[in-house]
């Protein structure tokens, strides 16, 4: 599917069935095929349902310019997130909004860790997720975040070296 195309379906993705019945029929079976590859095919056909399910949700797109990969990018998203909370999951006696189960896991698991993190500012915050817990690389980062790369592995650095001298704060303070 060529990016004019892909664009135009999204955009009407909300108003016309047709418009989600031809990105599903494009797209769908090659989602399949390309996180069956890596995770598995139930996983990849959850992935694949997901993330139409939240085209549908989404009210607005920005313009994609490589749709094949921007659609690719965010299935394995979603297979990351999706991995990473059905192996790790929070039980407690109370129920906890969907939007907050990766948030109270992340604090529960990691302690202080979670607390440091959350100081950094957002992009720091955004490196630190895509990289450790998304597993992306540096160039991919810099490319997602439309960032040079030079900057990203930079800030990195940078963000590496905050978070040991937070941890060793903490550290210190609570002996």
């Amino acid at each position: 599917m060529n990016e004019l195309d892909f664009n135009l379906l999204l955009k009407s993705i909300q108003k016309s069935e047709r418009s989600l019945e031809k990105v599903y029929s494009f797209y769908y079976p090659r989602i399949v095929y390309h996180l069956g590859k890596k995770y598995g095919k139930a996983l990849a056909e959850d992935v694949a349902q997901d993330f139409f399910k939240k085209l549908l949700e989404k009210d607005s797109f920005e313009y994609v310019k490589n749709p094949t990969a921007w659609v690719y990018l965010q299935c394995d998203s979603l297979a990351k997130v999706k991995i990473r909370l059905d192996s790790h999951c929070v039980y407690t006696d109370y129920q906890i909004e969907p939007e907050d189960e990766e948030e109270v896991f992340r604090e529960e698991v990691f302690g202080d860790l979670y607390f440091v993190i959350k100081k950094l500012d957002v992009t720091e915050q955004k490196i630190t997720e895509m990289y450790y817990w998304e597993g992306y690389k540096l160039k991919e980062i810099a490319e997602i975040l439309g960032l040079k790369y030079s900057s990203v592995k930079q800030k990195h650095k940078r963000l590496i070296k905050k978070i040991k001298n937070s941890l060793l704060d903490v550290t210190f303070l609570d002996s």
